[in-house]
């Protein structure tokens, strides 16, 4: 399941190139009741160089 999860965040987040999002957000968009799961996917995409978190932890796809 975190894969499929993964991605239907980044989709998500590329659908929406230059806008910010908290995790909750994401994880409501995406149909996800557990943001946990959302954050930790987000957490991976960042490591992976394909999103990036500002400093008041909202994220966006890295351009």
């Amino acid at each position: 399941m975190p894969e499929g999860v993964k991605n239907k965040v980044y989709q998500f987040l590329a659908q929406n190139p230059g806008k910010e999002f908290t995790a909750e957000e994401v994880a409501k968009a995406i149909g996800v009741d557990r943001v946990a799961v959302v954050k930790a996917q987000l957490t991976r995409l960042k490591r992976e160089g394909k999103v990036e978190e500002t400093v008041d932890h909202r994220y966006k796809l890295k351009q």
